[in-house]
């Protein structure tokens, strides 16, 4: 027996609580919730959101494709096993979240909060993180910046043993050097992050 092809909405305005589960929506507007966000197993494709406070929300196994979450507000939230794809989180706060195997791919997401979060597993990919927010966060399992740009970025306050950043810019990077054992860098960004510490390598 063939398996069921997924279900499609397209253009259509509707409230985020009548989102269905195993359900792909493209170019829809989601309307106010009038109740606690708790979305499943939902793909929400180049979808609008009026609403921009989802402050204790929470998000199960869905994949967001080119949203613009600017400034929005996900304090508090969950999100497990969700994958973002070609969306800007730039200035989002997602202070205090509870993240399990977050994936970020093609992301505008500079000045993005992850304070104080425990975060069980993350890659991002090939996404712009200029001047984000980690810290305080809890990191677990594997944890892998692939050709990311964290210019700036702030992990002061966070452990970094095994976080993996070889192949992403790392200018500017703020953390605490007592915190920084097990961190994975590449032999060419060795010489800036021994710079920070006042030390000059000689060739």
């Amino acid at each position: 027996m063939a398996a069921e092809e997924p279900t499609v909405i397209e253009n259509k305005t509707l409230s985020i609580d009548d989102l269905i589960p195993e359900t792909t929506y493209r170019h829809c507007t989601l309307d106010y919730s009038n109740q606690d966000i708790n979305v499943q197993q939902v793909t929400l494709d180049n979808c609008t959101f009026v609403q921009h406070d989802f402050t204790k929300s929470a998000w199960l196994d869905c994949t967001f494709i080119g949203l613009d979450w600017s400034n929005c507000q996900f304090g508090g939230s969950y999100f497990t096993g969700c994958t973002f794809k070609d969306t800007k989180l730039v200035g989002a706060d997602l202070y205090n979240c509870g993240i399990v195997d977050l994936t970020l791919t093609d992301c505008l997401a500079n000045y993005v909060n992850f304070s104080e979060s425990i975060i069980k597993g993350l890659h991002a990919s090939a996404s712009r993180l200029q001047e984000s927010y980690w810290t305080a966060v809890k990191f677990t399992r594997k944890i892998q910046f692939t050709h990311c740009d964290l210019t700036r970025a702030d992990f002061g306050e966070t452990k970094l043993k095994n976080l993996d950043f070889t192949t992403s810019e790392l200018a500017g990077l703020r953390f605490d050097w007592h915190l920084a054992q097990g961190m994975k860098i590449s032999p060419d960004q060795a010489p800036n992050l021994v710079g920070m510490m006042g030390i000059t390598v000689v060739y």
